[in-house]
């Protein structure tokens, strides 16, 4: 119950600090939470590893981005990577818990199936790219608002439906690999959550691991394609 509790306190408050503050004060939320991270990373022992290090050096990425995210791009382009890597880390989990059978990285994640990364993989491009072929070709919900809040009109516009899908697709090929290399660290570090911070979920970067990996990847598709 706690989890749920956190989750759902945790979702209402992306959702306010995304679209309902400064950018000044998104800034400082962005660089707390990074901030955190390393400090609850670096915080812990037998941390001689290079998956800590990879993660570092993402965190160290993301640092440099955070002007670049909160006053070059929109609030819904951030929204729309956040809410990307949400979607790959719920369907992988919902589904390789209902179907999953085949374990593919036992020795990292015990619980990561095929079937749950499949299902992680591909459907948050399937259920964004169908959402959006309704709305902007169907007319079927209000195109102002799906354009307030999500950036995929925007992707549409620029690449089209499938290459969206190939974008999207990466991002959450991005967003799982970085959840295996936090689960590899902490199996390394011999510790279950990188810190006791939120109840139910562990700490701060137990949250964004697989967020730290996806952000880059859109940011740069956007900026370089």
């Amino acid at each position: 119950m706690k989890r749920v509790i956190t989750g759902i306190t945790l979702g209402l408050a992306a959702l306010c600090f995304v679209f309902l503050t400064s950018n000044f004060f998104l800034q400082l939320v962005l660089y707390s939470i990074l901030i955190i991270s390393s400090i609850e990373l670096l915080r812990q022992k037998n941390k001689n590893n290079i998956f800590v290090w990879i993660i570092l050096a993402v965190v160290l990425v993301n640092i440099l981005l955070v002007k670049t995210i909160t006053e070059d791009f929109s609030r819904s382009f951030f929204f729309t990577v956040l809410l990307i890597s949400v979607l790959t880390d719920v369907l992988a989990l919902v589904f390789g818990k209902l179907i999953g059978h085949i374990k593919i990285v036992p020795t990292i994640s015990p619980n990561k199936t095929l079937e749950g990364f499949i299902s992680g993989l591909f459907l948050p491009a399937t259920l964004l790219v169908t959402l959006s072929f309704l709305i902007l070709e169907k007319g079927m919900l209000n195109s102002y608002t799906f354009s307030k809040y999500l950036y995929l009109d925007s992707l549409i516009f620029q690449w089209g439906y499938f290459s969206c899908f190939i974008i999207i697709t990466l991002c959450s090929l991005a967003s799982i690999f970085g959840d295996l290399v936090a689960s590899k660290a902490k199996r390394l570090m011999n510790v279950k959550d990188f810190s006791n911070l939120l109840p139910g979920h562990g700490g701060i970067l137990d949250r964004v691991d697989s967020h730290l990996f996806c952000i880059p990847i859109f940011i740069f598709l956007n900026i370089y394609l």
